[in-house]
C-alpha cells in the first residue's frame, strides 16, 4: 500500500493549495453553486481533509476574499507607483481592472449580487472601502480631499471600472478597445467637461467650456 502524495504535503502548503483552488472554483461557480465536495475534488483530497483546514464554506470564502483583497490592493498601489500623469495612471488602472474582471474574474466575488451571509457581506464592504480609498488616493495624490470623500470617489470609480471592463470584454477588436479606454479615461479624469460643448445647444443654463484635455494636468 502506497501513501498518496497529498497525505505527505506539509500543512501550510496544503492550506495554500486549498485556498488557491477554492478561489478558482468560487470564481467560476459563485458561492451558492459551489460545495465543499467541489473544492475537495478539485484539490484531490477528501472532504474531511478540507474541513481540517476550514470549519465551513463561509469561513473558507472569507479567507479567499482576504487573499484576493491583498492582491488587488497591491495592484492599486502599483498603479500609483507608475510613471506618467493622471491620465496615464487612470488609463492603466482601467485596463488592469479589466484584466481582473475579464481574465482573472476575481473581482466578481466582491461585486456580484449573491446573498450569502452578514459576515461575508461585511467583509465585502470592508474590502471595497479599503480598495476605494487606496484607488482614490492614487487618482487624487495631488488633490485636497478628505477620507470620506475619497471613499465615495473610490467606490464610484470602482463602479466605472466594472462598466469599462464589461465594455472592453465585449469589444469587437483592439481599435474598439482603444476607443473605450480613451473615452472612459477622459470621463474619469475630466468629467463631461473633457468633451467639447456642442455648438448651438438648446440645453437651458450655462454649459461649461471644455477642459483642455491635451494640456498637462496640474499633477503631471
Amino acid at each position: 500500500m502506497t501513501t498518496s502524495t497529498t497525505a505527505r504535503m506539509p500543512r501550510a502548503q496544503r492550506r495554500a493549495q486549498l485556498l488557491e483552488l477554492a478561489t478558482r472554483v468560487f470564481t467560476a461557480k459563485g458561492f451558492q453553486s459551489t460545495s465543499m465536495d467541489d473544492i475537495a475534488t478539485a484539490a484531490g483530497v477528501t472532504k474531511p481533509v478540507l474541513y481540517q483546514h476550514f470549519d465551513s464554506k463561509e469561513k473558507l470564502y472569507v479567507e479567499v476574499l482576504d487573499l484576493l483583497a491583498t492582491s488587488m490592493i497591491d495592484e492599486v498601489r502599483a498603479i500609483g507607483e507608475g510613471e506618467g500623469d493622471t491620465i496615464t495612471r487612470v488609463r492603466a488602472g482601467l485596463h488592469r481592472f479589466y484584466e481582473f474582471v475579464a481574465l482573472d474574474n476575481s473581482l466578481r466575488l466582491f461585486t456580484g449580487h449573491e446573498l450569502i451571509s452578514e459576515v461575508v457581506q461585511q467583509k465585502v464592504v470592508t474590502v471595497l472601502d479599503r480598495m476605494a480609498i487606496e484607488l482614490a488616493g492614487v487618482l487624487t495624490a495631488s488633490r485636497q480631499i478628505g477620507v470620506e470623500e475619497s471613499r465615495i470617489l473610490g467606490r464610484g470609480v470602482i463602479a466605472v471600472t466594472q462598466t469599462t471592463a464589461q465594455l472592453l470584454h465585449g469589444a469587437a477588436d483592439e481599435a474598439e478597445r482603444v476607443t473605450i479606454l480613451d473615452t472612459m479615461t477622459t470621463t474619469v479624469v475630466h468629467g463631461l467637461t473633457g468633451f467639447a460643448p456642442r455648438e448651438g445647444s438648446r440645453i437651458p443654463g450655462v454649459v461649461l467650456a471644455a477642459d483642455d484635455a491635451s494640456a498637462p494636468p496640474a499633477d503631471a
